[in-house]
């Protein structure tokens, strides 16, 4: 007990502060993900199937409705960068169909 009584913080976080970080957390959320659909939809559009599921899930449910910003962030990349990477297989079967075709 000494231990944690010697790391513990001296002056203990009034509710304000945490109140003022809570409301941080999701308001970067907010605009982090809203940023990224924005971006997508703008620049990317054949990418929003996959950044509209990962924002909300990642983003809205975890980062900003439970305050989870680390495991917001792994749960988009995962939808958005690893499931696309799941479907590489049958883009690579269908350009080499597309190429053997004249043959």
């Amino acid at each position: 007990m000494s231990d944690v009584l010697r790391h513990a913080s001296t002056t203990p976080a009034s509710r304000a502060s945490t109140v003022i970080r809570a409301l941080q957390v999701r308001i970067s959320g907010l605009l982090l993900y809203g940023a990224a659909v924005a971006w997508c939809a703008y620049q990317l559009p054949d990418t929003v199937p996959f950044v509209v599921p990962g924002a909300v899930l990642g983003g809205g449910i975890l980062h900003v409705w439970k305050g989870r910003p680390w495991l917001g962030l792994a749960v988009f990349a995962i939808i958005v960068v690893v499931v696309p990477a799941l479907l590489w297989p049958s883009v690579l079967t269908g350009a080499f169909s597309d190429l053997t075709d004249g043959l």
